[in-house]
C-alpha cells in the first residue's frame, strides 16, 4: 500500500503540461470479490482507449498501450487493497495500492488528476507510537491504516533489567546496619520504584532521541498504564509528544486493536480540525476572504490568493483552466475536470486542498475557498 504523502502529492502535481493518463477504479482484497477487478479494469482500459482513439490523441495512446498486459496478469490482481491509481507519462509511471474505495475515473489530460488522493492525505496522519511498559518496549510507526514495528533491538532498552542491570536499587537499603543503630537511609519501597522507573524511561527517551529522531511534526504517541504516564511525560525530551495518549496496558493488545483505538484519537482531532476549518470559513465570509463562484474561485486560485480550497468528496466541473484568459473554456480534446486542476495549482502555491463529506459543506456549490487576502 502506497502512503499518500506530501512528497508524492508535490510530484504528481508538478508533472503538466504534458501529455498524461490517469485510471482510479474500486478493487477487493480477497477472493472470490478480487476475480472481477481485471475485468473492471479490462472494461476501464477500452474506454479510455477509445476516448483518446476518438480524439487522435496518439501521444497519449503511446502511454495506454503498456496497461493491456495487466488485464491477464494474475500475480498482479493478487495483491489489491481498497482501491488502484495509475498514473502514466512520458515521465514514467505510478501504480498506487489505495486504502480507500475510490470512484472509477479515466482522466486523459495535460497534467495528473489527483482529486481523490487530497482526502486521503488530509485525513491520513502519520505518527510514532510508544509501547512502554517496565517489562517490555516497542516503538512502532503507524498511520491511519498501518501500523508497523520498528527493530529497536540494540538500540533501545526493552526491560527495566537491560536499561539499568546493577545499578537497579538492592533490598532498599542504602547503608550499613550497625549492631544498635537501627536502619539509616532507608527508602520506601514505592519511592526506589519512582527512581528506577524514571531512571529507565529516561534512557528509553534519550535512546529514541538518538537513534529514531522523529520529524518534529509527527507526533509521538504514548501507550502505557496510567501511572507510568506522569513519570515518562515528565521526564520526556520529546517536544512532539501527541496531547492525547491511551492510558492501557500495551501488551495487553494486538497490533490491530492497538491501531483500532490509536486511530479513535485521531479521528477526534480530525473532526476537531473541521470544526475550527468551519469556523475560519465563517469568519472569512463577512470580511470578502472567501468565495463560492467559480469564476471568482478560478480568478484567485491563479492570483495565488488561495490559502485552502474546499471541496465536497466527488464534486467535478467539466472544463479546462485557461490561465491566459483567466477563465474556464472547453477543451473537446481533453477529458478535464476544473475542481482537479484548481486543487493541484493551489497545492503548487503553498495553499492546502481538502475534500470533505457533502454534508459536511456548508454551500451548495460543492466548494469554498478561504483566500490569504
Amino acid at each position: 500500500m502506497q502512503t499518500i504523502d506530501l512528497k508524492l502529492l508535490k510530484e504528481l502535481t508538478a508533472t503538466q503540461r504534458i501529455p498524461c493518463i490517469s485510471l482510479y477504479m474500486p478493487t477487493h482484497r480477497v477472493h472470490p470479490a478480487n476475480a472481477t477487478d481485471p475485468i473492471t479494469f479490462k472494461n476501464l482500459y477500452k474506454k479510455t482507449l477509445q476516448y483518446i482513439h476518438n480524439n487522435n490523441l496518439h501521444e497519449h495512446e503511446k502511454l495506454i498501450q503498456p496497461l493491456e498486459k495487466l488485464i491477464n496478469d494474475k500475480t498482479f490482481w493478487d495483491h489489491n487493497d481498497e482501491g488502484l491509481a495509475i498514473f502514466a507519462s512520458s515521465e514514467g509511471m505510478q501504480i498506487l495500492r489505495l486504502p480507500e474505495k475510490v470512484q472509477e475515473i479515466s482522466c486523459v489530460a495535460d497534467s495528473f488528476c489527483v482529486k481523490p488522493l487530497f482526502k486521503l492525505y488530509y485525513e491520513n496522519q502519520p505518527y510514532y507510537l510508544l509501547a512502554l511498559g517496565l517489562d517490555d518496549v516497542q516503538l512502532y510507526h503507524g498511520d491511519k491504516y498501518q501500523l508497523q514495528k520498528l527493530n529497536i533491538k540494540d538500540n533501545v532498552p526493552t526491560t527495566m533489567k537491560e536499561a539499568l542491570g546493577d545499578e537497579l536499587t538492592d533490598n532498599h537499603l542504602h547503608a550499613s546496619v550497625v549492631q544498635g543503630a537501627g536502619l539509616h537511609g532507608y527508602m520506601e519501597k514505592s519511592q526506589e520504584e519512582d527512581i528506577d522507573m524514571d531512571r529507565f524511561f529516561r534512557k528509553i527517551d534519550q535512546a529514541i532521541l538518538e537513534h529514531y529522531p522523529i520529524p518534529q511534526d509527527i507526533p509521538l504517541v504514548l501507550v502505557a498504564l496510567p501511572e507510568h504516564h506522569n513519570h515518562f511525560l515528565r521526564i520526556s525530551k520529546h517536544t512532539n509528544l501527541s496531547p492525547i495518549h491511551l492510558q492501557i496496558n500495551p501488551q495487553s493488545l494486538s497490533k490491530a486493536v492497538l491501531l483500532e483505538k490509536v486511530q479513535k484519537i485521531f479521528d477526534k482531532i480530525l473532526e476537531k480540525r473541521k470544526i475550527e476549518l468551519l469556523k475560519r470559513y465563517q469568519l472569512a465570509v463577512p470580511e470578502n476572504l472567501s468565495s463560492l463562484d467559480i469564476g471568482d474561485v478560478v480568478r484567485d486560485v491563479i492570483d495565488g490568493k488561495v490559502d485552502i480550497f474546499c471541496f465536497a468528496h466527488g464534486t467535478s466541473i467539466d472544463g479546462h483552466i485557461d490561465v491566459d484568459r483567466r477563465e474556464i473554456v472547453q477543451n473537446n480534446k481533453q477529458h478535464t475536470d476544473v475542481i482537479n486542476e484548481l486543487g493541484r495549482m493551489v497545492f503548487a502555491y503553498g495553499g492546502s486542498v481538502i475534500a470533505l463529506n457533502e454534508k459536511e459543506m456548508p454551500s451548495e456549490t460543492g466548494f469554498f475557498t478561504i483566500n490569504r487576502y
